[in-house]
């Protein structure tokens, strides 16, 4: 019987790149998106144990929507992977330049962390009736307190750091349950979101996180890693 995967933000970049990657190791793949982009679809055609299941992370209706398909389609859900995400700074302002009036951080934050939260309470039901019962949460170095080096990207790194401490609260919560909640650095990938000059294609993030997905975990172990399978600091 194959095991269950959902990816949010499966159309493009690292999410695309994790459905291949699981669709290819023969797991049932719920791709979560609010477009059908045409990777997506190709994939779809390749694997048909791939599907797209309608997914805003931004819209509590529509995740409540997606978590009753899903039900329908799967006994339980072994491994959720809370991937959507946005990086809204148009190059590195400082703060005197930041135009805090356009509603972008707010954004922001409904999409990066409000959105992950929203997946995991609906789609928790599901969770619980599955084998690993695994939260992996797309996370970043930029998410890190102790490591922080920028002067801007408030946005972003304020979310990843959010993202950070909303996963440290779901394994205190969930780990009495046999959950295992991680925070994944995926690298500074080749994406759109990454930029041209990116060192790490999306396909090689994919098999590092896959791997990591794939340990037997432990609810007292780390949760913040990077897809190599380095622990990261706070």
């Amino acid at each position: 019987m194959r095991e269950t995967v959902l990816i949010t933000g499966a159309n493009r970049g690292l999410g695309l790149a994790l459905a291949n990657k699981f669709g290819g190791e023969d797991w049932q793949v719920l791709a979560g998106a609010r477009a059908d982009h045409g990777g997506l679809a190709d994939l779809v055609k390749r694997f048909p144990h791939v599907s797209v299941v309608s997914l805003d992370v931004t819209d509590v209706d529509s995740v409540r929507n997606a978590a009753r398909q899903v039900s329908e389609r799967a006994t339980g859900l072994d491994i959720l992977i809370n991937n959507a995400a946005i990086f809204p700074e148009e190059g590195t302002p400082p703060l005197a330049k930041l135009d805090l009036s356009d509603m972008h951080l707010q954004r922001t934050m409904d999409v990066n962390v409000l959105g992950p939260l929203r997946v995991t309470q609906q789609f928790l039901p599901l969770l619980e009736r599955g084998q690993r019962k695994l939260i992996l949460n797309v996370s970043s170095e930029a998410g890190s307190i102790a490591d922080c080096r920028r002067k801007s990207q408030y946005a972003y790194c304020m979310s990843k750091a959010a993202l950070n401490m909303q996963s440290r609260i779901l394994q205190n919560d969930l780990g009495r349950k046999g959950f295992k909640v991680l925070a994944v650095h995926p690298g500074w990938m080749q994406t759109d979101m990454g930029g041209p000059d990116a060192t790490v294609p999306p396909d090689v993030s994919a098999a590092g996180i896959f791997r990591l997905a794939m340990r037997h975990w432990d609810p007292s172990d780390e949760i913040y890693w990077d897809y190599r399978g380095n622990s990261l600091r706070w």
